[in-house]
């Protein structure tokens, strides 16, 4: 059985419901189908779920909030009558509206995925099951002993289902969503409630590239990985798959299959526990993130000061900010953490540390992460002074390298600046000592 997930960008349209129609209609092990909510299109510039979010925020104002919702109205009879299905779309809408004033805002932002699978369901001839009905969190976790409970009563009657992603419920029945990209994880989840033998994620893109094509030109597709690598470059940028939906797929050893709906001929991206590629091929891909502040705490011996970290780290802890922590050496410390999450409170935390019998307290402002990737760097480690020596040529300074001996990523902090010239001198390179060495053999 194959579980496959389908992306707001598939099901934006009646010319896209009808590409995935073909999808599932062309291997018949494609049996339980999830989507998202209706995204952008030709001629639609907004997604669902954000005029959902519109809708809540107008709501909220005591603002009129219907012309919004007549348009979301207006877009799902439109797919439904191009489509020439009969479902009585309207009677949901109706329903809908009539909650608006009183619902939760997971209720609201969830059902455009709710009236998409519904469209979706009809136009397959499947079965539609609300994912409210088995999928049941603790909290923000998945409870998979009762969902698969729940699960198995509507698969011992329907073998073709239509679900859609995002949401479930909590433990008292009400609404509750994932975060944004949830709907991967969603089908990450029915592919292990299922125990699926692929999970096919559906996207726009025909699978995962080395690099980031809006910085490198006809950027290589990486045909395999492994799901440690996809954790790390998701975790590093790359958004054509959630890093949260590879937990649940991997815990039953489920390949994964990144495939474009616009193009479903093309080859993608496979991920699997283990992939067997050229060992000369120094990275796997590069991803990273802009605007980083790096602050760097340095004492005598500091790795022998286990006072004095007590201290930083408590007095860290009171701003409540997302910092990720790095040694850089026995007297060194490195604390980074995007810009943006800092609320403002850059120059309180930096008085804080200053109080800690610190020798210094170093800022480094507008830093850019630049990650790459390769089970090869876990193996041979020296692989990352070879790419570091790509950098020193092209004199781009590097503020910052992290790498730890069973790591298979190394990172660079670079300026912002340089960011993009980091990434394209990094796939320049590990790809020319590539193709020189294949020449060699």
């Amino acid at each position: 059985m194959k579980v496959a997930k389908f992306g707001g960008s598939s099901v934006a349209d009646a010319g896209q419901f009808k590409k995935v129609r073909e999808i599932v209609e062309a291997n018949a092990d494609r049996r339980v189908v999830v989507v998202s909510a209706a995204g952008k299109s030709a001629t639609e510039s907004i997604k669902v779920t954000d005029l959902l979010i519109e809708v809540e925020k107008l709501r909220d104002a005591g603002e009129d909030y219907r012309p919004v919702f007549k348009h979301i109205e207006r877009r799902f009879v439109g797919i439904r009558d191009a489509l020439g299905l009969n479902v009585a779309i309207e009677n949901d809408l109706q329903k809908i509206e009539k909650r608006i004033e009183n619902c939760s805002h997971d209720y609201l932002v969830s059902r455009g995925e709710f009236l998409t699978a519904k469209l979706m369901a009809d136009f397959l001839g499947f079965q539609f099951i609300d994912a409210a009905r088995f999928l049941v969190f603790d909290g923000h976790k998945v409870n998979y002993g009762e969902s698969i409970n729940r699960l198995r009563d509507f698969l011992s009657v329907n073998t073709q289902i239509v679900v859609p992603g995002f949401y479930g419920v909590d433990e008292t029945g009400q609404i509750h969503i994932m975060a944004r990209g949830g709907g991967d994880v969603s089908g990450a989840v029915l592919a292990n409630l299922v125990d699926a033998d692929l999970y096919e994620n559906w996207t726009d893109v025909s699978g995962i590239k080395m690099a980031d094509p809006r910085i490198v030109d006809h950027s290589r597709r990486i045909n395999e990985l492994t799901y440690d690598e996809l954790q790390e470059l998701s975790y590093m940028g790359v958004s054509v798959f959630q890093e949260e939906a590879i937990k649940p797929v991997e815990q039953r050893q489920i390949p994964i299959a990144i495939l474009n709906t616009n193009h479903p001929e093309e080859d993608g991206t496979l991920v699997e526990k283990t992939v067997h590629r050229d060992q000369d091929q120094l990275v796997t891909g590069v991803a990273g993130k802009k605007d980083y502040v790096i602050i760097s705490i340095k004492k005598y011996q500091l790795n022998k000061r286990f006072d004095i970290m007590a201290k930083v780290f408590s007095e860290i802890q009171r701003f409540n900010v997302p910092f990720e922590y790095v040694s850089s050496g026995t007297d060194s410390f490195s604390f980074l953490v995007k810009k943006d999450q800092l609320a403002g409170q850059l120059n309180a935390i930096l008085t804080a540390l200053k109080k800690c019998d610190l020798d210094s307290v170093t800022l480094d402002q507008d830093v850019a992460l630049v990650a790459a990737v390769s089970h090869e760097l876990s193996e041979r480690p020296a692989n990352a002074g070879k790419i570091l020596d790509f950098l020193n040529d092209s004199q781009i300074k590097v503020h910052l390298v992290i790498q730890e001996g069973s790591d298979i990523k190394v990172v660079f902090g670079v300026a912002n600046k340089d960011y993009e010239k980091t990434i394209k001198k990094i796939y320049r390179n590990i790809n020319s000592k590539t193709k020189k060495l294949r020449m060699a053999i």
